[in-house]
């Protein structure tokens, strides 16, 4: 459900009106108004499938106006301005003048006007079958209401935004649209009566036209007197009849003679705002302390798991996208690696075979400049090792490798001079390295010998070309 979107619907007996609004910064503009024709009441088979594609055009918040053909509206000064206590006595009210057992009947409430002390309450009772009705036909278009109001005060609404009530003085306000009629009584810029009047039949059955005004006259004039016992005797009102552009009013001087209302006025319904667009106004700013709502426990139940299941959906699709995303990043860096890898790889098998060549040709460099310097030839390394040996040292083995290693072996009278000879061939700086393999302590006819070993590495060796 949209928090910047309110859409208002009327719901007439084949008909449907509806103003969607959207909130723009701090004020809330009209997107669009429509209307469709209904094969049917709302609820009946076939209404809710022929309501679907009318109402993929709602947005946001839903709120549907019961007419005031389909419920009981009365209005009571309440002592109190405390919602919670407003609500209870107002069901306590309804009790009372209700035809049908409460428990079978949805209520609301809403303060029309209020003081520091109480409040000017509007009481609604429907039928709960009306209204399951018609929350089987929305669903069966796509979706339950948010909010259930009321007609009549959707229209009280637009009359006072248009400033057609008076602030004193008793007014008979009453619509005719299509052949539905509805009054209000207004006295000092209060509504004290609301009230749904018999519908008009066709123009061309005069008779009828006749009996039509005249249950009209006797209704009107029974609802004046219940509401002077209630509410006190006032000025003879003013009568103001809003109709459509092309459908006339020529019956309302006759109502007005045979009631004895103080005047006429008539008005023009294209000059005002529809209805549902008073609903939806409405809804975005609600009557304070207590709004009308008749929408059942279950429906908000209902609506509140709609809106998890939203949400649960709208995280699943969240965290599939990103999941995909980051599935699709990670394959992206895959390949891109893969084509790296590849290229490196057809640079390296480019390179390989130069590259061989390179090292076979310094490996037989290698080898003839082995060959060729005798600085270092086997027996320059035992001229070296001879003029160094000291007395006492004898040598029992020469293993020499040509451009690796020089290994030796031998015997000592003492350890010392071990330790002094690998030293001084270590001082010499002919070889790179010279590196003592140990010495231990053999007894021999002749005393105590030192055998040691010693593993010398050659000038040119492998380790001194890397």
């Amino acid at each position: 459900m949209g928090a910047g979107w309110i859409t208002g619907v009327c719901v007439k007996q084949d008909r449907l009106e509806w103003t969607v609004l959207r909130r723009v910064k701090e004020v809330w503009e009209v997107q669009t108004h429509g209307a469709a024709d209904l094969p049917g009441p709302l609820g009946g088979e076939g209404v809710g499938a022929a309501l679907r594609p009318k109402i993929k055009s709602f947005r946001g918040k839903l709120v549907v106006a019961l007419p005031g053909d389909q419920l009981l509206l009365r209005v009571a000064l309440l002592p109190s301005t405390d919602p919670d206590e407003l609500q209870g006595m107002a069901e306590l009210q309804t009790d009372r003048y209700s035809p049908f057992p409460v428990e079978t009947m949805a209520l609301g409430a809403e303060s029309v006007q209020h003081t520091e002390t109480s409040a000017l309450v509007a009481m609604a009772a429907v039928r709960r079958e009306v209204i399951d009705d018609w929350g089987r036909g929305f669903q069966e278009a796509g979706g339950l209401p948010d909010v259930v109001d009321v007609e009549a005060l959707g229209w009280w609404w637009v009359l006072k935004q248009a400033a057609q009530v008076p602030a004193h003085g008793s007014q008979l306000l009453v619509r005719l649209e299509g052949p539905d009629i509805d009054m209000i009584l207004a006295r000092d810029g209060a509504p004290l009566l609301y009230r749904s009047l018999p519908p008009r039949p066709p123009e061309t059955d005069a008779d009828s036209q006749e009996a039509w005004l005249a249950e009209c006259i006797e209704e009107t004039g029974y609802s004046l007197t219940s509401l002077e016992t209630e509410w006190g005797e006032s000025a003879a009102p003013t009568l103001h009849v809003f109709h459509e552009p092309g459908q006339p009013a020529d019956w309302a001087d006759s109502f007005r003679s045979a009631l004895g209302l103080e005047g006429l006025f008539t008005h023009s319904l294209a000059d005002l705002p529809p209805v549902s667009e008073g609903l939806a106004r409405r809804a975005a700013d609600p009557a304070q302390p207590l709004a009308m709502d008749l929408t059942p426990a279950e429906w908000r139940l209902a609506d509140a798991e709609r809106a998890v299941r939203r949400k649960v959906l709208r995280a699943v699709t969240i965290f599939m996208a990103v999941w995909l995303l980051g599935l699709g990043v990670f394959w992206s860096l895959l390949n891109i690696q893969r084509g790296r890898l590849a290229r490196l790889q057809a640079t390296v098998e480019a390179m390989e075979g130069p590259a061989l060549t390179i090292r076979r040709l310094r490996a037989k460099v290698r080898e003839f400049s082995l060959y060729a310097d005798r600085s270092h030839s086997a027996l320059e390394g035992l001229r070296v090792l001879s003029e160094h040996l000291p007395a006492g040292i004898d040598l029992t083995s020469f293993v020499y490798r040509k451009g690796n290693t020089l290994s030796l072996r031998g015997e000592a009278d003492a350890q010392e001079k071990v330790y002094s000879f690998i030293q001084t061939l270590d001082q010499t700086g002919r070889f790179p390295e010279v590196k003592f393999e140990g010495v231990n302590t053999r007894n021999t006819p002749q005393g105590p010998r030192s055998q040691f070993s010693v593993t010398i590495r050659l000038p040119g060796s492998e380790d001194d070309l890397s």
